[in-house]
């Protein structure tokens, strides 16, 4: 069911040099990844035109940027919506992205270079240095990104490039815990030395682990939610 408008959006500040357009998408995505922007609430092109002080066509030209990161839907003569999911459809993409995940981590372990490598100890030792929830989601996606680039199988690539934000946005929500983040990194880390020591199989378990213990995660704040809202 949709929610009413429930969302307080500033004026947005000018982007660097990028096109309104972009400024709009880059300030309505932040704010669904941190959840300011709620799953199911619709969203009022008139609205937020006006609350980000801008005309509708840069907004329409957000949404459909949105809609191609799966983050909001839009239904003809319906309106657009915060992209929600079902407790079964979360299941199931969790499921899927620990197979992937893993085959991209085993395929990384066996074909990754040097060079490769020392770029992804950089990333990785970057996320464990941030404070900043913004930064570390941006770190985190770019370290399973690059897994899965480096793995040299486009398929894996593509799959897993489809839920990103999606992912994003449960990633955000973990960088608030404490708990989560340590161990987090050092799960990065086991993934890590698995790739460095070229061990196919520890990688890819490695990686299995940590995107379990992501949904575990991500469950139990749903549940936790649920009871304390009713939802």
């Amino acid at each position: 069911m949709e929610k009413h408008e429930e969302y307080r959006l500033n004026t947005i500040d000018s982007i660097g040099r990028l096109p309104l357009s972009e400024q709009v998408y880059v300030t309505l995505k932040q704010a669904i990844l941190t959840g300011a922007l709620k799953p199911q609430v619709k969203l009022n092109e008139v609205k937020i035109a006006e609350q980000l002080n801008v005309s509708a066509t840069p907004v329409r030209e957000a949404f459909r940027k949105l809609a191609k990161d799966n983050l909001v839907v839009i239904k003809p003569w319906k309106g657009v919506t915060v992209k929600g999911y079902t407790p079964e459809e979360i299941i199931a993409m969790y499921q899927c992205r620990e197979m992937m995940e893993g085959l991209g981590a085993r395929l990384c372990a066996e074909n990754c270079t040097d060079e490769q490598i020392e770029e992804l100890q950089s990333i990785c030792d970057a996320g464990i240095a941030s404070s900043s929830p913004e930064d570390r989601v941006q770190i985190n996606s770019r370290f399973h990104s690059l897994i899965s680039f480096f793995s040299g199988n486009e398929r894996v690539v593509d799959y897993l490039a489809e839920f990103r934000e999606m992912v994003n946005r449960d990633m955000y929500i973990s960088t608030l815990d404490k708990g989560r983040t340590d161990l987090c990194d050092r799960e990065h880390m086991e993934i890590m030395d698995a790739i460095r020591a070229h061990d196919p199989e520890r990688a890819e378990q490695a990686m299995r682990k940590h995107i379990r213990n992501a949904f575990v995660f991500k469950k139990a704040h749903a549940d936790l939610r649920a009871k304390r809202f009713g939802e």
